[in-house]
């Protein structure tokens, strides 16, 4: 039993040392692809933009990738895997924002120019509204002028008629009376007379003065 023991031991201890290379193998194998996807990835970001939209969580993500082929290089399998895995993930990490803050930057620029087109054309709708308030302004004007310039007509107008009725009513009315008597000789006897009285009136027009001419007859009968 003893001596099977003793067998079996060796037969484990043979499978072991027969195992150790592929185990090795498979390691580095491991770790060479876990730097080769991570490579992969961290161009991948880089091409995708992410060193510009993402340049910090992007800049982890490189010196990763930098420490793992360091790592691979001086046979450090373990922390090959480890931090190629690490880089990987800051990858996809960094691209995933890159895709994010590209979108936010594009929306965020498509509302300023939304934004200043608004600007414009409110700016432009109250400059048009300014003139046409200007324009109704010196209309206004315009026609406050002319009503002005009309009164004042009216005003001068009306004083020159004043003026010429006050200057009529000034002109003194002169009266002529013509007395006509009959040369024919006195009688002895009595005889009623006959007065007669013409009234000649003449007019002028205003501002002239009128002048009334009166003219008188007496006719004496014998």
């Amino acid at each position: 039993m003893r001596y099977m023991g003793v067998i079996m031991r060796g037969v484990g201890i043979s499978a072991l040392l027969i195992a150790t290379p592929s185990l090795a193998q498979s390691r580095i194998d491991r770790a060479r692809t876990a730097v080769a996807e991570a490579t992969a990835k961290v161009e991948a970001a880089e091409k995708a933009g992410a060193t510009t939209h993402a340049a910090e969580t992007m800049a982890r993500a490189q010196e990763s990738l930098r420490v793992a082929r360091d790592q691979l290089a001086r046979d450090h399998r373990d922390s090959t895997i480890n931090e190629a895995r690490r880089a990987s993930g800051l990858a996809d990490q960094a691209l995933e924002e890159a895709e994010r803050n590209k979108t936010e930057q594009a929306s965020a620029e498509r509302d300023a120019r939304l934004n200043a087109e608004a600007q414009v054309a409110a700016e432009a709708s109250q400059r048009a509204a300014a003139q046409d308030a200007a324009a109704i302004a010196q209309s206004d004007a315009a026609a406050a002028q002319a009503r002005a310039q009309q009164a004042q007509q009216a005003a001068a107008s009306a004083a020159a008629d004043a003026a010429a009725v006050r200057a009529a009513a000034a002109q003194p009315t002169t009266t002529v009376t013509t007395v006509e008597r009959s040369t024919s000789p006195v009688r002895s006897y009595s005889s009623a007379r006959k007065k007669t009285t013409v009234r000649k009136t003449t007019r002028r027009a205003a501002p002239a003065a009128t002048t009334t001419t009166t003219t008188t007859v007496e006719t004496k009968n014998n």
